[in-house]
């Protein structure tokens, strides 16, 4: 089984970022840090940040893609039999959208509308990493992908689940990490195993 987190890992976000700069006329500001800071210099400008990470996590998905290289290895590991799970941390609604849009529900539709051929009950969307470390544990993951390092360096972390740090550019990766890399080299590192 190979486990596979969710947002920024196997979803890219960037146009979906670039949909909502355009909406709020950010003035050019074209990526996720970009629109960060230009909000950040507004009076309130924190609130509205995390606002808008609710809007683009929610109903703005629509506007994400699949990271590049996640279909192709997506497409090889069924093509080899190599059973698929999405296991992520994500809360049903944002902190700051309380009921919201349900953030979990928004995802599976994303991941319907990819037609990624990931069975409905190998997806975990879990309320704490905690929750979500136990659930990797659960499944005996031989590998996890996942683009936050801090997940993968957890204490808790399985030990005997190989740790794949989705990152670009190149990063050496802290200890424990098996590898850093993009979804080629990922590819590249578990196909050879």
């Amino acid at each position: 089984m190979i486990g596979l987190d969710f947002d920024n890992t196997l979803v890219d976000y960037a146009e979906a970022f670039r949909a909502e700069a355009a909406r709020l006329d950010l003035g050019g500001a074209s990526t996720k840090t970009e629109i960060r800071d230009r909000l950040r210099l507004r009076d309130g400008g924190e609130i509205v940040w995390q606002k808008l990470q609710a809007r683009v996590y929610g109903a703005g998905i629509e506007h994400a893609q699949m990271m590049h290289g996640a279909r192709a290895f997506i497409d090889e590991c069924i093509r080899r039999k190599i059973p698929l799970a999405i296991v992520s941390h994500k809360t049903r609604h944002a902190a700051q959208d309380p009921g919201g849009v349900d953030l979990r529900e928004a995802a599976r539709e994303w991941l319907g509308r990819q037609n990624i051929g990931i069975a409905h009950e190998n997806v975990f969307f879990e309320e704490t990493r905690e929750a979500k470390l136990r659930r990797i544990s659960r499944l005996g993951c031989r590998y996890f992908v996942d683009d936050l390092s801090e997940v993968l360096i957890d204490p808790q972390f399985p030990s005997k689940t190989q740790r794949l740090w989705l990152t670009t550019p190149m990063e050496t990766p802290p200890q424990p990490i098996d590898i850093a890399g993009d979804w080629f080299q990922i590819a590249r590192y578990i196909f050879a195993s």
